[in-house]
């Protein structure tokens, strides 16, 4: 014979290890032996005795974590590549779930897939991939499940209700027609239910801004498709329905010892929470604290200089700006000879006198000061700012002013610690620890936005997001420690 048989049609009894044929290394085998090295027994104790069995939630959870390691991000890219995956065929020894029952699950067990991530944090602890050292808390805005189009006042909500009522009411004028077919009746009913169903939700979201105050705030909106989200821009200046994805990173591995999701752009009120959830994931605190400009403001400053426990390095919003003003109030100098004068002087030289105390919007007090005289110094128009007023009447005289806080002497004690050589080189960690894992989530992974609906199950998604890099995290820098430790675990059971 010139050949050996060749058909591609002829059918074949196999009997498959998946294991043997992924290997001991392989993504899908090592997420099955770490999950099973977790206390999965909180999902255990939600199942009853009544019904049918349900799928473990041990292999619930290896597929949907192997899911978030392969960018399968839901149950249906999942079950889509169910047939070609061979990890995922291996991890549900080919008796997978219908995408329902995954995401049914996924819904089900937050609290408890939450915990999860706490596990793999202390995993990642036990395997030395957390240093201690420098942590790096950062945010991300990521685009949620929603339309921006569907964002909505309570105007245009009522607008589109007053439209919705008018088109139900051609529709039962037209189907009290009994010279319609049976098939255009259908029809009709069909657009009926819909018009009924988004009527529904027109009258949920309106009565939802009316309570916040909506009547007399038109500024005020929500989204039709997740009213939990809200409109943010981003890095790229685009501005869109989004949530606030807050990380802590330890710089040794770049492994995430906390996240959270929030509903709101700003970050000022996430740094002490975030350093919390670290410890509280961890059981321990980290030296030093990284952070950028938007997790500082006037107040937490005073809390960072009294926080024995940690050392900060945080940037005010105008300590960079401030540098290359020179008639930035940081430039103007206190009195400091031994006469009682209490008076600041200006970089040309000028006296500026105590005026009052005064309340700022946010509830806050400082000292204002005001120039003696302006009117002939050479520096007035790039020292004064270009108020409507004085654009309206050049003539208008008035004098500098600068407002003093109490909390300011801490802003400077911050910016002398960055200024030292120390400081500069503990700071720049911060850009190497945490944007690239925003860059890693975004670019290589693919995770821009958000699958579910609602901030509850975002901030599930988000510890899965979590789960999975830090698992990715293990594999890629302590296989083989983990091998060690897995052993003595099955010694020890």
């Amino acid at each position: 014979m010139k050949f050996r048989p060749y058909d591609v049609n002829q059918t074949k009894l196999v009997n498959l290890d998946y294991r043997k044929l992924l290997g001991e290394d392989s993504e899908a085998v090592i997420i099955h032996n770490i999950v099973g090295a977790l206390d999965l027994s909180e999902f255990e104790e939600k199942y009853g005795e009544i019904g049918n069995p349900a799928y473990h939630p041990r292999m619930m959870m290896e597929l949907i974590i192997y899911g978030y390691v392969r960018n399968y991000f839901g149950g249906r890219p999942l079950y889509n590549n169910y047939e070609t995956d061979l990890g995922l065929r291996f991890l549900s020894n080919d008796d997978f779930p219908n995408f329902r029952t995954i995401n049914i699950f996924r819904v089900n067990f937050k609290e408890e897939i939450v915990d999860v991530f706490s596990q793999v944090v202390l995993l990642c602890d036990v395997l030395g991939l957390i240093g201690f050292k420098n942590l790096s808390v950062d945010g991300q805005k990521i685009k949620a499940n929603a339309n921006v189009f569907q964002n909505k006042n309570l105007k245009g909500i009522r607008k589109e209700q007053e439209r919705i009522k008018k088109q139900l009411q051609k529709l039962l004028e037209n189907e009290l027609d009994f010279q319609q077919g049976n098939e255009e009746k259908e029809k009709m009913k069909k657009k009926r239910e819909k018009l009924e169903r988004r009527k529904r939700k027109l009258d949920s979201a309106a009565q939802l801004l009316i309570d916040a105050g909506a009547e007399n705030d038109e500024k005020l909106r929500t989204n039709l498709t997740d009213s939990d989200s809200r409109i943010m821009t981003d890095k790229r200046g685009v501005k869109n329905p989004d949530y606030n994805a807050q990380n802590a990173v330890d710089d040794a591995f770049q492994v995430l010892t906390a996240v959270d999701v929030i509903d709101t752009p700003s970050d000022n009120e996430l740094l002490f929470p975030m350093k919390e959830k670290s410890k509280e994931n961890t059981g321990r605190n980290h030296e030093n604290i990284l952070a950028d400009a938007g997790y500082g403001d006037k107040t937490k400053f005073v809390e960072m200089e009294h926080d024995e426990d940690t050392e900060y390095y945080v940037p005010d919003k105008t300590m960079y700006s401030s540098k290359k003003n020179p008639f930035s109030k940081w430039n103007f100098k206190k009195n400091n000879d031994e006469s009682d004068d209490d008076f600041y002087i200006c970089p040309n030289g000028k006296k500026m006198k105590y005026v009052r105390t005064c309340k700022d919007s946010k509830g806050l007090h400082y000292r204002l000061y005001e120039c003696i005289d302006c009117s002939n110094c050479k520096m007035r128009k790039k020292c004064l700012r270009a108020s409507k007023k004085r654009k309206a009447n050049e003539n208008l005289k008035y004098n500098r002013k600068i407002s003093i806080y109490p909390e300011d002497e801490y802003i400077k004690k911050m910016r002398e610690r960055l200024e030292t050589n120390t400081g500069k080189k503990t700071y720049q960690r911060r850009m190497s620890t945490v944007e690239p894992l925003h860059g890693d989530m975004q670019k290589n992974r693919g995770f821009i936005q958000f699958v579910l609906r609602g901030i509850e199950k975002v901030k599930v998604e988000y510890n899965l997001m979590g789960i999975a890099h830090n698992i990715r995290k293990i594999i890629l820098h302590a296989g083989k420690k983990l091998d060690e430790y897995l052993k003595n675990q099955a010694k020890i059971a």
